[in-house]
């Protein structure tokens, strides 16, 4: 007991300490806030982060497609079939895995592009029977927000809570390599 006694007043100031750690406190405008939501396998994913660098940088980022795989994990390739004037058709392959499960998924992306939003939606329906979605590029405080909108049903058999937590990992890895992406191109070299 008096051992007890004497390690617990230890306890209690690691609790304190541990409680007030800056972690604990919410997240600020450079903290990406990520949601995953299904309903009957139709699963959306809204993301928004914020970052210092221009609206312009991040565009060019968002529709560098060529380069694609380069900044964003998971994306193995991702080729132009298609370029006009505010629009292209990308095709792109992403292998996702998720402990012992590893999914390959094949895409063939109509994109809108206007001054707002980079729009998208999946014309082949190999891995998704739905797939779309946007990125909206806007400022908030003097920085740059960028918010990222997805609606899905795949094409394959997942159980649902191991989609949920694929999509909000890879949601965050996407925008890691974004952000690094970014940053790059406004580093001086």
């Amino acid at each position: 007991m008096r051992q007890i006694m004497k390690v617990l007043p230890l306890v209690v100031a690691v609790i304190g300490v541990v409680g007030s750690h800056p972690l604990a406190a919410p997240p600020d405008d450079a903290t990406p806030v990520i949601s995953v939501r299904d309903q009957d396998g139709m699963y959306s994913v809204s993301a928004r982060f914020s970052v210092a660098e221009p609206a312009t940088t991040v565009r060019e980022v968002l529709t560098d497609y060529e380069r694609i795989p380069s900044f964003m994990p998971g994306v193995r390739t991702s080729r132009v079939l298609e370029r006009g004037d505010r629009y292209a058709r990308i095709e792109q392959e992403a292998v996702s895995k998720f402990l012992l499960v590893s999914r390959r998924v094949h895409l063939v992306l109509d994109v809108a592009e206007d001054h707002e939003a980079i729009r998208f939606r999946d014309r082949c329906g190999k891995s998704f029977t739905r797939y779309e979605g946007a990125w909206t590029i806007g400022t908030d405080r003097g920085r740059t927000t960028v918010q990222y909108e997805l609606i899905a049903r795949p094409a394959f058999d997942v159980p649902g809570f191991v989609l949920r937590r694929l999509l909000d990992r890879d949601a965050r890895t996407m925008i890691e390599g974004l952000r690094s992406e970014i940053t790059a191109r406004t580093t001086p070299r």
